[in-house]
């Protein structure tokens, strides 16, 4: 498993995910973050759902991954928030540096 990783998760739109990124940033649990327009589709409650979504990529540490985690929990406005960690084994040594310095 790698030392890195990118966290994941969903918003309704940018303007909503907008003070979710910049609390993750000034807590330095992620060094950078990006926002990607998507369409999900899924049930919920019973209910197939075909939505516009915002799909956030959050650069960080491993390490870092729990806080990260319990932190979206408790500012995210979705009920059940899809957060999911994925490890990144490799990458530029010197991005990955410059992760070390942004999360420390």
């Amino acid at each position: 498993m790698g030392k890195y990783g990118i966290a994941l998760t969903t918003f309704e739109n940018e303007q909503q995910a907008m003070p979710v990124i910049d609390e993750i940033i000034r807590c330095k649990l992620a060094a950078c973050v990006q926002e990607i327009r998507i369409k999900s589709h899924y049930t919920w409650k019973g209910e197939l759902c075909h939505e516009d979504e915002v799909l956030v990529l959050f650069k960080t540490r491993e390490e870092l991954y729990p806080e990260l985690e319990k932190k979206l929990l408790e500012i995210h406005p979705y009920d059940t928030p899809e957060i999911l960690f994925v490890h990144a084994d490799k990458g530029s040594a010197a991005y990955l540096a410059w992760i070390d310095e942004q999360t420390s």
